[in-house]
């Protein structure tokens, strides 16, 4: 078992396996239902989650694991002062796999410096969020039976919004793809995308306005707002606007 923190932990076409392997799961496949007989799963989330925490779980217990762990920082050890690198030292001899999810950008790479066993990001701050890219990508590819030559639209708040990161970046590796983003000019896409864009010979555009290229876009791609992740001066400034 290997670590997941990133989309690029996997190779294009070890993503197109897994995606294949995901439909075929879908479709009701009952080979997979005792894989992890046996297998315990911590599952550390220092910020809410709804979702992603139940999809884990879900995932665990149909594949015949169990899940161990907690849903919120006040309820843990971190709550009386605990590292991240401990409290990571003692998941790791409980369980055969953790799934952390935490606000700092930084925690993948604490935890899996830290950690003796397996390690998946389920999302660090507005980084990336790398599994649900996975979800994202299994819902394009079923719906256009492709992953390139594409025309998104991502719309919202793409400065923070770490599942527009994770899933542009996993994009571009499809290549041939057009991206629009729509966002206020406070929540434009990060600098260190929009360079990775031009480097890689992209063509995108940046607007704001929802309706320029909605007549010729594949996929919109519409995310919430992240007020949990503005600086105040930020939020102040959006009030005044």
């Amino acid at each position: 078992m290997l670590n997941f923190t990133k989309n690029s932990d996997l190779s294009v076409s070890e993503t197109l396996s897994l995606l294949r392997r995901a439909h075929s799961i879908a479709n009701h496949d009952v080979t997979v239902l005792h894989e992890l007989d046996g297998m315990q799963m911590a599952s550390l989330f220092y910020e809410p989650s709804t979702r992603t925490r139940l999809s884990f779980a879900s995932a665990m217990n149909a594949l015949g694991g169990s899940t161990i762990g907690f849903e919120s920082s006040s309820s843990a050890s971190v709550a009386k002062g605990e590292s991240l690198a401990d409290t990571i030292r003692v998941a790791s001899q409980y369980a055969d796999l953790i799934v952390l999810r935490h606000p700092d950008i930084s925690a993948p790479d604490i935890a899996l410096a830290n950690s003796s066993v397996p390690l998946i990001n389920a999302g660090n701050g507005a980084g990336l969020h790398p599994t649900q890219t996975l979800a994202d990508l299994m819902t394009i590819y079923e719906n256009k039976k492709t992953l390139s030559g594409l025309h998104l639209i991502f719309a919202g708040d793409l400065k923070y919004g770490r599942t527009v990161h994770s899933l542009v970046k996993e994009l571009l590796r499809f290549g041939n793809n057009t991206f629009t983003f729509v966002s206020p000019d406070e929540l434009r896409i990060p600098n260190e995308l929009r360079t990775k864009l031009t480097n890689t010979n992209t063509l995108f555009y940046e607007e704001q306005s929802i309706q320029t290229g909605i007549h010729s876009a594949d996929i919109i791609y519409l995310t919430r707002i992240q007020t949990e992740r503005f600086p105040q001066s930020l939020i102040k400034n959006l009030r005044l606007n």
